[in-house]
């Protein structure tokens, strides 16, 4: 394809998602009463203050499109992949719709995680630190975007299984690799459940870094699964991103004597000396 036929593609895929996700608005508009409430339950609230004229009806426009973004994640996920498939070969449809099935159930897992498990614990401590000295009240433009960025991280570590298989699917990833790192990846799942928890209590980082790091164990347990004890190369060879990798015998072939500039002033100026 050429860049203007890649641009008419994209081009399509976000007609559809942005169609999908007006829709999506106008549902989560109707609902947008049970979708605050819902938000509030974690810090047992049953209404926030704001300051400005226009901030309530600002919130609820902000919170109609957050909630329209987790409706449209299967449709976003969908048409991404559909963009980029055919830059790596047959995947088959199969394949496809395992991708789009298991990214999006594993995003609402982990908003639904970081809402019944972090947000509780968390929010419990940051209202109700040093309660005889300060006074919570929480407002519209403080409180919502702190929930909202929350569950959404919780759904993006939640989709680190999804980025494996397609990983290991195209041989870029390996059980024996992901086996050897193990503990590295300790390391960085404790420094992002720091940053990532809405509060700095070591409660609920750990209750963050365990579903970390379950979600990299059963990464490995899905390499394994896709490229059974095999070793990166071979993964690589069986993947379909093979076809783009240069061939062995063209390889070869560029490291021949004959092909290299000194070798053939080599040889000629042993002819010269023989002449």
């Amino acid at each position: 394809m050429t860049l203007i036929e890649h641009l008419e593609e994209f081009r399509s895929r976000l007609f559809r998602v942005a169609i999908a996700f007006v829709l999506a608005c106008i549902g989560t508009w109707i609902f947008r009463r049970q979708i605050f409430d819902w938000l509030l339950e974690p810090a047992n609230l049953d209404r926030l203050t704001f300051m400005g004229p226009a901030q309530g009806l600002m919130t609820d426009v902000k919170l109609s499109l957050f909630a329209a973004f987790l409706v449209t994640i299967p449709v976003v996920i969908y048409q991404a992949w559909m963009f980029v498939a055919p830059a790596v070969g047959e995947v088959g449809r199969a394949f496809t719709y395992v991708i789009v099935t298991l990214s999006s159930l594993l995003f609402l897992a982990g908003v639904a995680f970081g809402y019944y498990a972090v947000l509780p614990v968390g929010l419990q401590f940051l209202l109700g630190y040093e309660s005889e000295r300060f006074e919570a009240l929480p407002t519209a433009d403080t409180y919502l975007p702190f929930i909202t960025r929350t569950l959404l991280a919780a759904g993006i570590v939640f989709e680190l299984p999804a980025a494996t298989y397609v990983g290991a699917k195209l041989g870029l990833v390996t059980a024996p690799t992901l086996r050897r790192f193990r503990k590295h990846a300790l390391i960085v799942n404790a420094v992002l459940a720091a940053a990532l928890t809405p509060s700095p209590d070591p409660f609920s980082m750990v209750l963050m870094a365990i579903p970390l790091a379950i979600m990299y164990e059963l990464s490995i347990i899905i390499a394994r699964f896709v490229n059974p004890m095999v070793a990166h190369e071979e993964a690589m060879e069986s993947s379909p991103l093979s076809d783009r990798l240069p061939e062995e015998d063209e390889a070869a072939a560029e490291d021949e004597p004959e092909d290299r500039p000194e070798t053939r002033r080599d040889d000629e100026r042993a002819q010269e000396r023989d002449l």
